[in-house]
């Protein structure tokens, strides 16, 4: 979903959208934390990430179905200016969700994944890790953290090239760049 087909959601779907969110993030939070990648998992900790999965999908099918959302696939989220596109969807479907609707006010795994995802890019190009806010508190703090994961990817990303200039400005024209 992109950032303006979430601005046109009502109060509503944005909060149970939201919700969906969280959960979504929840059990990938719990499949690809970085502590537990070549420990194991014990029995109980295989079995609270197939609870927290069962809960997703449980209420991805009730939300697609009672708002006849398309499930569309998400992207990688492996490079910075796509994570920054999510983090940016995400905020607006923060933003419209009515306050105080159960599972809409504490969005703390939507978080924890933009920063999860902000930490693998990091790594992978070794540059320093965006820090840590606190664990937000509502919907306000949630904006300001993704705000801040966003402001991130896009130093990262850098300014587009420009169209047409595909050789470096202090290079002199070549033969075939004459126009006769």
């Amino acid at each position: 979903m992109s950032e303006s087909a979430a601005e046109m959601l009502d109060p509503a779907q944005a909060a149970e959208l939201s919700r969906v969110i969280d959960l979504q993030a929840r059990w990938e939070n719990m499949r690809d934390d970085p502590a537990r990648v070549g420990a194991g998992f014990s029995t109980p900790d295989l079995q609270g990430r197939q609870r927290a999965y069962e809960t997703f999908r449980a209420r991805l099918a009730a939300y697609t179905a009672r708002y006849r959302a398309a499930q569309v696939p998400e992207l990688t989220l492996n490079t910075p200016d796509r994570v920054g596109a999510w983090c940016r969807a995400v905020r607006a479907v923060f933003r419209l969700a009515e306050p105080g609707r159960v599972g809409s006010d504490r969005p703390t795994h939507a978080v924890e994944k933009a920063y999860r995802l902000a930490d693998r890019i990091a790594a992978r190009l070794k540059t320093s890790p965006l820090g840590r806010e606190s664990p937000p508190d509502g919907i306000p703090s949630a904006v300001r953290d993704l705000d801040a994961v966003i402001r991130w990817c896009d130093g990262l990303v850098g300014p587009p090239a420009p169209v047409g200039n595909l050789r470096p400005t202090d290079e002199a024209p070549g033969p075939r760049d004459q126009v006769a």
